[in-house]
């Protein structure tokens, strides 16, 4: 055992009334050894005899008097037995038993007139000790028994046991406890029966006359289960008996309150913020009814000795539903115009005002759609126009978090199988390409099997709807953003007649934290991606074409859907024999054929047939695999099967055709398409790709570094398919006619027949592909021109033949566009064999007549899509592995962080549709050039942070690709009540259909389906101790130059919404304000924000502070970001709140800090570091505290040193 021998002889020598005992025992010590002699030498100094002194052990003993004193758990004896001797050992009283009777192994004291008792240890050392009388005997066993720790623990047990007998055995709790297990939470729509400002005066000094440092506890007792529940809390204030709270308290019928019930108000002093130690001044108990009866109360505080300790006064003031009537404005919310009197006094140091007007607080009652487990606080802050600002804050949790990212993934998986439907079609190669068919099916494979993981991770998740930053490395849950919160803020000045609402989302870096690397995040990995082709020419031109090919099949596929809606629309008119409007979709359908056939060449297309036909092995029947295919006694492929083959079966099994193929064969009955639909279905569900589980058991060659961190849930069928509702209701009229589906896009999309070509096929050439397509367009369009010039309309065929020739070839390959144009005008004027012997008198059903055609054009496209994808499937095969698995690896990282951009934006626009009111300049905004979404971000440009950076800065470009469409949206119904958005497309052309409520879509002009994309900019300033570094050493250019290159972005979004003549904030009551802290102009914000990205300054917050504005006054969407939403993120989000105050609402200047320090400290911010981490504070350390600019510094008590 160490010690400071020093310390401990003091300790031994201070005075009697810090001792717990002392007297004269007798102590059993060694009679030789180095104690006797230290003994016998007096002439050497004290510390030597204390090292030397040994009491345990030896084999001969003695008896000795000592003076002995105890303190706590340690026993000092001295020399001898005078009580001005010197100290000379000690005893630690821990581990051991205090007994009466000696142990086996101990020689037992038996001189006369001893009274001896024993110090048994762990580990069987013995002490022997005796006193001169038994009750002094008795009083040094108690003595010792109390003073080890263990004693003192019982001791506090025992006490605490005590207290909670005193409380009826019910402990106190919390107003947060008591809702969980109410199965409680607040409903935003509820009115409070009154919400109370406090303030106390008078309060006493202590006997150094320093005033206390006090805060108000508020406990509301609940007869039901007769406990008193502690329903919220002050701030606390430095040093004031006449202190003002700026925190309110909101009483609520749902928690159970009503007139009889008693409220408890508890003054305490704190005397240590950190752990919040504080002693009780005084209490005053009220009934609820008393308050809501008097305005303004005011009580007296009595201590637990009944003395007037000081006075509370308690103003209350009463709530009204704001009227919903016709205005649509959304800041400002303005009270009825029927009463202008204002009700607002000057506020006193020491008391708050009387009210003499009911607020009117507007409904959130759409907020819970959206979002779950609201927080809420209150305060109310002084104006220094003389009245008050009332102000309310909350938290919650978006109910997208988890389930929008299934739908990202359903689509990406969607995508992989399409890829591997592509490989397979191809058919076995022989060697070399055979193992590049195996890595590339096994890479495929593998990021199927991810992304499946990653659904059912999500779908399985319970509990919360937001990812906490605890499990930000939990790779099951990478796909959803971290710590996804609304951070919303109400605020109402009774004086300037204004109110409105503000809205930040505060979210996670997004970036993939379980990817653990130190290679500069996305914006790095991409930029090697587009340098590294260049170093060998050959990969270069490989990755080319694949670029190529790739965008190829994206627009034969959207143009390929464009045509099948043409003939929908070709299909209703001739049904009901109206010639109007037959015409321009002919142009049109002319037009996207010229277009189809000028997307590709034919050399890349003649280099990918003529490679399958070198090095693709003769497959023999119709299956799709060799002769040694066959199945074990569980019909499942067995072992001679070769890797390839083992892979394909369950792909070739969902190409392979019935005998009635699917709706692409000209003559399929529906009830055939029924059969062809439960067949796959049946094939489907038995499919290894449907789970991640199954896709690992396909995996032949598949290393998975990370396959530790994946758990594998339950089976879980895979629903998802390509969705299409553009044209339902036209499908509905053409199949209840025919009975066929040939037109069908839904089902076009995602039939394998129609998209991919079975190995056992033989590709058709790339000339009788556009004959084909030539044809059946000339085809379709004599048929119409026939119809519609003998139905008598010569000018509608001369108005034909003149916009036919004057179309413009879009693309290449101009002699087959000519073809198709000199065909067409060939029939409009001379007639040909395809309507040579057609009597109009004769034709009954103009659908019947024009069905065959469109079946043949159908069949044509479906051709060259099948072609285009073994194309590009040809090419992948030569791409060059280690350059595939990069471009792999970075697609994957790229969609994690995607995913929760898109996530986060998703969830900000669906709150400013369903959780605002209706706002006409905002639809006026969406539907002429988007909104702005303003991303700030406080993350610093050093260490690991370096890469949530860039991969942040990635996500956030990857965002302006979506396109967004409004769809009207019913009021939610019992049976479905949240609305929710829908993507679809692809990786490269994703669209998200966001409903809308009825109301918002009233004011959509001419009811029309508004489309837009997304204007993001992201600012990012370091303000931690790292970002001291990087400045330092000058590492954060990169940062600056994103930060002009957003500025730049922002800018041309500012020009062209200045040409929309948008309105500007609204006067204050009719008139302009008069206050110098009146909202700036945009013009002006945008040079200031301009110097400042320019100006090189170290912690530039400014630039924050002014894309924040220019944001809200462009009624933009706000994002804060720093790591993990919670602690810088929560300094920003406060500090822009009280900002608005000032800017908006008159804050007083001099309230500024204050105001800013109670939002901290009492406000949502640190409930969100509860919810977490657990721990109520935010994670900075004294170093860090240092390195914050002052206005993002947490007050004293808010903060400490914690994991992150």
């Amino acid at each position: 055992m160490r010690f400071n021998k020093q310390e401990l002889e003091t300790l031994a020598t201070q005075p009697s009334s810090k001792f717990e005992k002392e007297g004269v025992l007798y102590i059993r010590e060694r009679q030789e050894g180095f104690f006797r002699k230290t003994e016998r030498r007096d002439n050497k100094k004290d510390k030597k005899r204390l090292r030397n002194l040994s009491c345990v052990g030896g084999t001969s003993k003695v008896n000795l008097e000592r003076w002995c004193r105890l303190r706590g758990n340690l026993l000092f004896y001295f020399k001898s037995k005078d009580p001005w001797s010197e100290p000379t050992g000690l005893v630690v009283l821990e581990q051991c038993l205090v007994r009466i009777d000696p142990p086996m192994a101990t020689t037992p004291i038996t001189a006369d007139g001893h009274f001896p008792f024993y110090l048994v240890f762990d580990g069987g050392l013995c002490q022997s000790l005796a006193a001169p009388s038994e009750s002094e005997r008795s009083s040094w066993i108690d003595a010792i028994r109390a003073a080890s720790y263990e004693g003192i623990r019982s001791e506090l047990h025992t006490l605490r046991q005590c207290i909670e007998r005193r409380r009826t055995h019910k402990p106190n709790i919390d107003l947060h406890m008591w809702r969980i297990q109410r199965t409680h939470s607040i409903d935003l729509s509820e009115l409070p029966l009154c919400e109370v400002a406090l303030a106390c005066d008078n309060l006493l000094c202590d006997g150094h006359g320093r005033p206390p440092n006090p805060t108000l506890v508020i406990d509301v007792y609940m007869p039901s289960v007769k406990i008193w529940v502690q329903y919220g809390r002050t701030e606390i204030i430095e040093k004031s008996s006449n202190p003002g709270f700026l925190c309110t308290i909101c009483f609520r019928s749902s928690d159970g309150l009503c007139g009889d019930s008693r409220i408890r108000f508890t003054a305490f002093d704190v005397r240590e913020r950190v752990s919040h130690t504080a002693i009780p001044l005084g209490s005053a108990v009220v009934l609820l009814s008393a308050i809501q009866d008097s305005s303004r109360l005011r009580i007296p505080l009595m201590s637990s000795v009944q003395n007037t300790i000081g006075f509370l006064t308690v103003s209350a003031w009463s709530l009204e539903a704001e009227d919903r009537g016709s205005s649509t404005e959304h800041t400002p919310c303005r009270l009825p115009h029927h009463n202008p009197q204002v009700f607002s006094h000057r506020r006193s140091q020491s008391l708050p005002p009387r009210l003499g007007a009911k607020m009117r607080l507007p409904s959130q009652a759409e907020l819970k759609l959206l979002y779950a487990s609201p927080y809420v606080q209150t305060y109310r802050f002084h104006s220094g126009l003389g009245g008050d600002i009332c102000a309310h804050e909350l938290m919650a949790e978006n109910k997208l978090c988890f389930s929008f990212p299934q739908q990202l993934l359903n689509v990406w998986i969607h995508q992989e199988k399409e890829l591997l439907q592509e490989v397979a079609g191809m058919g076995e190669f022989r060697e070399p390409w055979h193992s590049r068919q195996l890595e590339l099916l096994d890479r495929h494979l593998h990021l199927l099997r991810l992304y499946s993981q990653a659904r059912e991770n999500l779908q399985a998740h319970k509990g919360s709807l937001f990812k906490p930053s605890s499990r930000k490395w939990d790779r099951s849950l990478e796909f959803a953003p971290v710590n996804l919160h609304l951070q919303r803020m109400w605020v109402h000045n009774d004086t300037l007649n204004k109110a409105g609402f503000y809205d930040w989302m505060t979210v996670g870096a997004f970036t993939a934290h379980s990817h653990k690397s130190k290679n500069g995040g996305l914006i790095k990995l991409v930029q090697q991606l587009k340098e590294s082709p260049s170093r060998t020419s050959c990969n270069y031109q490989i990755s080319t074409k694949i670029s190529m090919a790739h965008d190829a099949i994206q627009a034969i596929k959207q143009l390929r859907k464009d045509v099948v809606e043409a003939m929908v629309n070709l299909m209703r008119l001739a049904k009901e024999k109206q010639t109007i409007g037959m015409l321009p979709i002919c142009d049109e359908m002319i037009k996207k054929t010229r277009i189809l056939l000028g997307l590709w060449d034919p050399g890349l297309v003649e280099e990918a047939l003529n490679f399958i036909e070198e090095h693709k092995l003769a497959v023999n029947d119709d299956s799709g695999v060799c002769d040694d295919f066959s199945l074990d006694s569980n019909e499942r492929p067995s072992l001679v099967l070769s890797p390839f083959k083992r892979i394909t079966q369950q792909l070739t099994l969902d190409l392979k055709s019935p005998d009635l193929d699917d709706f692409a064969t000209p003559c399929t009955p529906r009830n055939a398409d029924d059969l062809w639909k439960s067949t796959h279905h049946v094939s489907e569900k038995n499919s290894l790709l449907n789970t991640s589980e199954g896709v690992k058991s396909l995996c032949s060659n598949m290393q998975t570094p990370d396959e530790s961190n994946f758990v594998i849930f339950p089976d879980c069928d895979d629903n998802s398919r390509a969705v299409d509702d553009v044209l339902n209701s036209e499908q509905k009229v053409d199949q209840n006619d025919s009975g066929r589906m040939f037109l069908d896009t839904h089902v076009m999309c995602s039939s394998p027949s129609a998209n991919y070509y079975k190995p056992t096929d033989e590709p058709e050439p790339w000339d009788l592909t556009q004959l084909n397509i030539e044809a059946s367009v000339m085809c379709l369009v004599s048929k119409v021109k026939f119809l519609c010039g003998r139905c008598g309309s010569p000018a509608v065929r001369l108005r034909q033949s003149q916009k036919v020739s004057s179309y413009v070839p879009v693309n290449t390959n101009q002699s087959s566009n000519d073809n198709v144009t000199e065909a067409v005008k060939k029939v409009v004027k001379n007639g040909n064999k395809f309507t040579d012997g057609l009597d109009l008198n004769k034709i009954v059903d103009w659908a019947a007549e024009l069905r065959p055609s469109m079946r043949k054009l159908r069949q044509a496209m479906d051709g060259l899509l099948k072609t285009a994808r073994l194309t590009h499937s040809v090419f992948r095969v030569q791409e060059e592995p280690k350059a595939a698995q990069r471009v792999c690896n970075v697609r994957y990282r790229r969609d994690v962080c995607f995913s929760q951009a898109l996530t986060s934006l998703v969830a900000a626009l669906m709150t400013r549709l369903w959780c605002h009111k209706p706002d006409p300049a905002f639809v006026t905004c969406l539907s002429s050039l988007g909104p702005l979404a303003s991303f700030e971000g406080l993350l610093s440009y050093h260490g690991s942070e370096i890469d949530m950076w860039g991969d942040m800065s990635i996500a956030i470009e990857d965002l302006r690709t979506v396109m967004f469409v409004l769809t009207r949206s019913p009021s939610p119904t019992s049976s479905d009540p949240q609305p929710v958005p829908k993507v679809t497309g692809s990786r490269n052309g994703l669209t998200v259909s966001l409903p809308v409520p009825d109301a918002l879509y009233s004011l959509i002009p001419n009811r029309q389906n508004i489309t837009f994309n997304v204007t993001p900019v992201f600012f990012n300033i370091g303000i931690n101790e790292r970002a001291t570094i990087a400045e330092s050493i000058g590492a954060t250019r990169t940062q600056e130059r994103s930060n002009v290159d957003n500025y730049e972005r922002l800018n041309e979004y500012f020009l062209r919404y200045k040409k929309l003549n948008m309105p500007q904030t609204p006067l204050y009551n009719g008139r302009a304000s008069s206050s110098a802290a009146q909202m700036r102009p945009l013009p002006n914000l945008m040079e200031d924000l301009k110097v400042s990205v320019a100006c090189g300054k170290s912690k530039n917050v400014d630039v924050l502070h002014l894309a924040a504005q220019i944001c809200r006054q462009m009624r933009g969407l706000r994002f804060t970001s720093c790591k993990s939403a919670k602690d810088r993120t929560g300094m920003a989000v406060t500090l822009e709140q009280c900002q608005i105050l000032v800017d908006e609402y008159h804050l007083a200047e001099h309230e500024f800090q204050r105001a800013l320090d109670c939002i901290r400290s009492e406000g949502c911010r640190r409930e969100n570091t509860w919810k977490n981490m657990n721990v109520r504070k935010y994670a900075f350390n004294s170093l860090q505290l240092l390195s914050l600019p002052k206005l993002y510094r947490p007050p004293a008590g808010t903060y400490g040193s914690a994991r992150t």
